[in-house]
């Protein structure tokens, strides 16, 4: 990450199982974040539990510093494969500072 240029990023994810997915394997902070679900509901929430349900059509706003490896998605109703996007701008070192996060070196 860069100490003052912010980037924009998308990522997305088509459920292929019942099983819970994430969209980032390592950790990434965006200072920003929408979450939007394209297609069937689906579940959010951590590791250990997704409860929070998310509707299609619906978009979730992260207005403050967000892990999105932190993040956790399963269908909302069995076989019907979720698609999940989210799009934010990248937290720099600066913003990190200001937020108290401590991102890798």
């Amino acid at each position: 990450m860069d100490n003052n240029t912010p980037s924009f990023i998308y990522l997305s994810y088509t459920a292929t199982a019942d099983t819970t997915f994430k969209l980032a394997l390592t950790d990434l902070w965006l200072v920003f974040a929408d979450i939007f679900i394209l297609t069937n509901s689906a579940y959010m929430g951590n590791r250990q539990d997704q409860t929070t349900p998310i509707y299609a059509g619906d978009v979730y706003t992260f207005p403050n510093p967000v892990n999105v490896n932190d993040l956790f998605f399963k269908n909302l109703t069995g076989g019907s494969n979720t698609t999940v996007i989210i799009q934010g701008v990248t937290l720099t070192r600066k913003k990190a500072d200001e937020y108290g996060i401590v991102l890798p070196p």
